[in-house]
């Protein structure tokens, strides 16, 4: 009797207990089935984007679709409507597990002028603060910011670090992941921006599979074979804002990131001159040849260049032709490149009508904070032509560059630099120009830096534009025949000029046919 008693309570509790599981099953699915954004609607994946989702209706059943912000960059308009945006290594601000709401925290609609994490004590002296204007980067003679003391950060608007004015577009539903949709153009301007390199792409019959790492993380890029392509995005893990010496944010333009990945030269104003450069060449001999409005013939850039909303029929192209061993009616300068194919060079024979177009673009370098995202073919050239120059005038620059960072310590702490690592920074300037090429961002940031110190407007009014190369016409052999062994102390207008071709050394070569690898529109994660 009690046996049966026991079995009868024990199949009793089997029976509830399969039931209160099968209901709460049901129960899940039905709300999965009501409502599948039902995970994305929490602060813990939506970030400070939760302020801004749609109240629910009154007297209607269910939520309303999430939404997140409609997110445009292209060389017209720029990023969500500004040219000059601020960049941050990490992430600042309240971000969720949704990785779009991360990447947008990298991007800032103002550059505030940071004291830097470890300036404590306020100051009221004037030092001149720098700003970065569409005409390039001019100094001010502004106060320092007031001084947050318990964070050691200039005060600056919640607003301003939130993008809260972005219009919105509801989220699409991905397994389990709610996506901004994204254009291609969009996603490439925003790998220029961060200073991105491939670093594996691998195609074949299950899809498409990407990751490019940048100076703010990892973008990855999969595309399975019949499904939506996702773009995801990482920060660093090997950096923390609490340890981080660098100062936080500096800016950047989308125009010009936009034309050194395209392969685009323009003058300041971008009207005067546009100047479009050849892909890299197999072995061989070519000929340079300057054509006038020619850059509709490029192999590959102006269809990227066309999507980024820019004119192609506008810009001028240096055509590379190969030579088959006609007689040449002028002297040439020859200059050894790179060629597609692994360890064997290509030679351009440059005229002397494209030595000056040269010689102009190398002046009208764009200034960066930050190495580009390059065209390969742009870089190749410039680099090897100003090589003589640069390689003889190297140490006298590094030598410049490391006695300014000696002498304005308290300029570059009031710029946000950490002070221990200030101390180094003299060394590591001078080593990165004397290295002649690398791979480092954080690098061409010293360099930069320590170079605007010696920069006023008075010297050289606009950052993009300098008159060293034409000025200063050296010999067309560039054998440097006739110069001082040991060059005169270098003028602002001088240093700036070699400090952007530092920047083009150091700059990493990027893919502008990417897009032929991506569909119109993509899912961020």
């Amino acid at each position: 009797m009690d046996a049966a008693a026991t079995t009868a309570s024990w199949l009793s509790f089997a029976v509830t207990a399969i039931g209160l599981g099968s209901l709460i099953t049901q129960t899940s699915a039905i709300e999965e089935r009501l409502d599948p954004f039902h995970t994305s609607r929490k602060r813990e994946y939506l970030g400070e984007w939760i302020q801004r989702q749609p109240q629910k209706p009154r007297f209607k059943l269910g939520n309303p679709i999430p939404v997140g912000p409609i997110i445009s960059a292209r060389l017209v308009g720029g990023f969500c409507g500004l040219n000059n945006v601020g960049i941050s290594r990490l992430p600042l601000g309240t971000t969720g597990k949704a990785t779009w709401t991360a990447m947008l925290a990298v991007f800032h609609e103002q550059a505030p002028d940071f004291a830097g994490p470890y300036s404590k004590q306020p100051t009221t002296e004037h030092k001149p603060s720098i700003n970065l204007t569409a005409n390039g980067i001019k100094r001010l003679g502004s106060r320092i910011p007031t001084i947050d003391l318990e964070t050691g950060f200039s005060q600056v608007s919640q607003s301003q670090q939130s993008w809260a004015d972005l219009p919105t577009q509801p989220l699409s539903r991905n397994d389990s992941s709610s996506c901004l949709l994204i254009s291609r153009t969009a996603l490439i301007t925003i790998l220029a921006l961060c200073n991105a390199s491939p670093q594996y792409r691998y195609s074949d019959a299950s899809g498409h599979r990407a990751d490019y790492g940048s100076y703010c993380g990892h973008f990855y890029i999969n595309w399975p074979l019949g499904r939506p392509a996702v773009v995801s995005y990482a920060p660093h893990d090997s950096h923390s804002l609490s340890t981080d010496v660098y100062p936080r944010m500096f800016r950047t333009r989308v125009d010009k990131c936009i034309h050194m990945l395209t392969g685009v030269i323009t003058s300041p104003d971008a009207k005067a001159f546009k100047c479009g450069f050849p892909a890299r060449k197999p072995p061989g001999t070519w000929i340079l040849q300057h054509q006038r409005k020619g850059y509709p013939g490029a192999h590959g850039s102006r269809h990227l260049y066309y999507q980024m909303g820019g004119k192609a029929y506008e810009v001028d192209f240096l055509l590379a032709r190969r030579h088959d061993d006609e007689v040449l009616q002028e002297d040439y300068l020859a200059v050894q490149l790179p060629s597609v194919v692994q360890d064997l060079h290509s030679t351009f024979l440059v005229p002397k009508l494209e030595q000056g177009i040269l010689e102009l673009c190398l002046d009208y370098l764009p200034w960066s904070s930050l190495s580009w995202s390059i065209h390969r073919g742009l870089r190749d050239i410039l680099v090897a032509f100003a090589k003589p120059v640069m390689n003889h005038l190297r140490g006298v620059l590094a030598l410049t560059l490391h006695s300014t960072a000696l002498k304005n310590k308290l300029q570059l702490q009031v710029n946000g630099w950490a002070p221990h690592f200030i101390e180094a920074m003299a060394d590591l300037a001078s080593n990165s120009i004397l290295a002649g090429s690398g791979n480092s961002g954080d690098a061409v940031r010293v360099v930069t830096d320590v170079a605007l110190l010696s920069w006023t407007p008075n010297q050289l009014p606009n950052l993009d534009e300098t008159t060293f190369w034409r000025e200063e016409r050296h010999r067309p052999d560039r054998t440097m025949q006739g110069y001082d062994p040991e060059p005169e102390p270098l003028t602002t207008n001088a240093i700036i000029a070699l400090t952007k071709v530092f920047v083009l050394e150091w700059s990493n070569e990027f893919d502008y046919q990417m897009n032929y690898d991506l569909p119109p529109q993509l899912l961020f994660s």
